[in-house]
């Protein structure tokens, strides 16, 4: 099992991992650990470019925390017709591209297959049909930080400030940008459908028609009416127990030698799925680093000072 390779290769759990609470310092040190232990699961994770997807295939291809979850939800209630959800976890009905598991062995419950992936852009399987998503860079780190400190059991032991650090000192936000490079200059590719996070939440009917199109399946007005509802933030918080990896925490925190967390907020946070939360929250310094990062990888390249002119851009080439 990959979990289990990556414990041998990750560094051991410290006697006080199991403390309710953690220094400064032991806070830097476990989240730097933890977090290289999600570096080695997830390069197993690149060892999907083996899969050959059908021409019907839908690849949900998008950096971690920028509305993955919210998009293959979408997809598979268009598929399903947008029934209530009736799946203990999203895991048993969309298949997560990861740890070098075959994509082909799980059945789906329906046509188009759905797979995910946060691969980087060049290495996503191609042959079938490709959605990302972009979001505002900030967001992303506020997001992932809330998501981590379950998954990771780190349960509020470690600060925000020093969880948003290590990510970007891992490359989380320059991988997410790289994506963003990727995909814009793919985005005019016939088997690729770009999306916006704000889009998403801005024009949620027009994003659930445009999937649809893409995804070649018929829907009816009250059919649409019907995947716009299942898929709504507050829909999706009311059932967020079916968005949780609630297996693959448990496996996890045990791997790092801690106890699992009591509670998990997953994939949908109650409190989350807004815009402009890493702006508020995030310390201006790190701010600061991501946008200039922002400036070296996007601004350099395309010339957008920032993720909503390259939406604006978008929207106006789509409208020409």
């Amino acid at each position: 099992m990959a979990l289990e390779a990556v414990k041998r290769d990750a560094p051991p759990a410290p006697e006080w991992v199991r403390a309710e609470e953690w220094t400064p310092e032991q806070q830097k040190r476990e989240a730097e650990r933890r977090f290289l232990f999600m570096k080695l699961l997830y390069a197993r994770e690149l060892e999907t470019g083996r899969f050959a997807p059908r021409p019907s295939d839908v690849i949900i291809a998008t950096a971690p925390k920028s509305g993955t979850t919210w998009v293959s939800h979408i997809c598979h209630q268009i598929r399903m017709g947008g029934s209530q959800p009736d799946f203990e976890s999203q895991t048993y009905v969309v298949v997560y591209m990861i740890s070098g598991a075959d994509p082909d062995a799980r059945p789906q419950p329906a046509d188009p297959r759905i797979f995910v992936t946060s691969v980087p852009g060049p290495l996503v399987p191609r042959g079938g049909k490709v959605i990302t998503c972009f979001r505002e860079p900030k967001d992303i780190v506020f997001s992932a930080c809330k998501f981590y400190d379950t998954l990771l059991a780190f349960k509020g032991r470690v600060s925000i400030e020093i969880l948003s650090w290590s990510l970007i000192d891992m490359g989380r936000v320059k991988e997410a940008l790289e994506s963003i490079v990727y995909w814009w200059e793919h985005r005019h590719d016939k088997d690729v459908l770009l999306l916006f996070f704000d889009d998403l939440k801005e024009d949620h009917i027009g994003c659930v028609r445009r999937i649809a199109s893409f995804m070649a399946v018929d829907c009816s007005e009250e059919v649409i009416a019907k995947v716009v509802h299942t898929t709504t933030h507050a829909e999706m918080a009311r059932h967020h127990s079916k968005f949780m990896p609630k297996v693959f925490a448990s496996r996890i925190a045990t791997a790092l030698g801690d106890i699992a967390p009591c509670e998990q907020s997953g994939r949908v946070r109650k409190d989350g799925g807004n815009s402009g939360e890493g702006e508020r929250s995030l310390p201006g310094e790190l701010k600061q680093q991501i946008e200039k990062e922002w400036k070296e990888l996007v601004w350099a390249k395309f010339g957008f000072k920032d993720l909503n002119e390259m939406r604006l851009a978008w929207r106006k080439e789509q409208s020409s």
